[in-house]
C-alpha cells in the first residue's frame, strides 16, 4: 500500500478540504499489552506518542518517506523509539507534545497524564518534572504554546495553571458553580484565548485564558460531554456519547448553531480543515462536512485488517493520515 499511496496526487490532496481516505493500511505497531487511551503527534519531529492502560507512553517514528523509499524500513520502524515508564497511578489518558524546558530546546517535552502530569524529553526518556495538584487529580489537560502553559482540569472543577518551562504551579481558576460536577474534557481555541471546559452533567463553559472570567456556561446535553474540540476561534464542536450527536456552538452567543446526528456512541472526535471525523464502536468511521457543501460517509474497517476493537484515533494533517488506537495495544497508520 505505500507505493499505491505515494502514487496518489498529493497536490490535490492538499487543496481538498476533505480527508482523502482510502482504507489502505501502511504500517502496523507493536508493543503495548492494553488497550491504547491517547494518541499525540508531533509531525514537525516525525514522532508520535501513544499512552496506553499498561500505564506506559510509547515513542514511534513517523519517518513515513524512509518507510516508502525502503521497504526494509518498514518493517524496521514497526517497533517503538522508546518507552517512558515512570507512570504509576494508572493509566495514561491524555499526554501532548509541549513547549517546555527540554535540554534540547523548546518544544521537545512531552507531557503526560495518569492522574498527575508527567514532563519527560523524549529523545531520551528523562523525567524533567512531575506535578502536584493536590488531592484532585488531573482529568484532562492541553498546552498554550505561546506562553509555555499547560492548563489542566481537575476532579474538583477547577483548572489549573501550570509553566512547563519553570514547573511552577501558576494559579487555579473555578470553572462552574454547579456542584457535585467533574470536568470530562478541556480544549483551547486556536487562538489560544479561550478555554472550553465539558463536563459530567453535559454544561459547558468558557474561560479567558488571560485573566480567567468565564464568559459563558450552558447546557450542552443531557449527558456527561466526552468529546470537545474548538473548529475555529468562533465555533466549538462537543459531543455527548449518549447523544449520537454532535453539536456546534456559536462562542459568542452560547447558541446552537446546527447539530448532526451520528449512527452510534462516539468514540473519538478529530477535525481536518472543515471535516468532522469521527470514530465510532463496532469500528466505523465517519467523515461529515461541517457545511454543506459535500456529502457525509461512513466507512467500517475491515476485520481482517484490524482484529481488536479500535478505541482512539489521531489524525496526521499534513501527510493526510490517520492513527488508529487499539483495545488490545496495537497501532496501525492508515491512508
Amino acid at each position: 500500500n505505500w507505493n499505491r499511496f505515494l502514487s496518489t496526487n498529493q497536490e490535490e490532496m492538499a487543496k481538498s478540504m476533505q480527508f482523502a481516505f482510502n482504507d489502505w493500511k501502511l504500517q502496523g505497531f507493536e508493543g503495548h499489552t492494553s488497550s491504547i487511551r491517547v494518541i499525540g503527534a508531533n509531525e514537525y519531529q516525525r514522532i508520535l506518542a501513544t499512552g496506553s492502560k499498561d500505564r506506559m507512553v510509547k515513542l514511534w517514528s513517523l519517518d513515513i518517506h524512509r518507510s516508502i523509499e525502503n521497504p526494509d524500513y518498514a518493517d524496521a520502524g514497526s517497533g517503538c523509539l522508546m518507552t517512558y515508564n515512570g507512570h504509576r497511578r494508572g493509566p495514561v489518558y491524555d499526554l501532548h507534545f509541549a513547549t517546555g524546558g527540554g535540554s534540547f530546546g523548546t518544544g521537545d517535552i512531552v507531557a503526560s497524564c495518569d492522574g498527575q502530569i508527567h514532563l519527560w524529553e523524549p529523545e531520551t526518556g528523562k523525567s524533567v518534572h512531575q506535578f502536584n495538584t493536590g488531592k484532585a487529580p488531573v482529568v484532562s489537560m492541553a498546552p498554550i504554546h505561546r506562553s509555555r502553559y499547560i492548563v489542566a482540569g481537575l476532579l474538583d472543577s477547577t483548572l489549573s495553571f501550570l509553566d512547563s518551562h519553570t514547573h511552577l504551579n501558576l494559579h487555579s481558576w473555578r470553572t462552574t458553580n454547579f456542584q457535585g460536577i467533574v470536568v470530562k474534557t478541556v480544549t483551547v481555541s486556536p487562538s489560544e484565548t479561550l478555554i472550553a471546559t465539558g463536563f459530567s452533567n453535559g454544561s459547558v463553559s468558557l474561560l479567558e485564558s488571560r485573566t480567567g472570567t468565564l464568559v459563558g456556561s450552558w447546557r450542552a446535553s443531557d449527558n456527561e460531554i466526552t468529546q470537545m474540540k474548538f473548529y475555529t476561534n468562533d465555533v466549538l464542536i462537543t459531543s455527548a456519547a449518549a447523544d449520537h450527536m454532535l453539536c456546534l456552538w456559536d462562542v459568542h452567543t452560547l447558541s446552537l448553531i446546527k447539530s448532526i446526528r451520528g449512527t452510534s456512541e462516539i468514540i473519538s472526535l478529530e477535525i481536518f480543515k472543515d471535516e468532522i471525523i469521527t470514530m465510532h464502536y463496532s469500528n466505523s468511521i465517519s467523515f461529515t462536512p461541517i457545511n454543506d457543501d459535500s456529502l457525509a460517509y461512513t466507512s467500517k474497517f475491515k476485520s481482517s485488517a484490524i482484529r481488536s476493537s479500535i478505541s482512539c484515533i489521531s489524525i496526521l494533517p499534513m501527510n493526510q493520515l490517520l492513527v488508529l488506537g487499539c483495545m488490545e495495544g496495537d497501532l496501525y497508520l492508515y491512508s
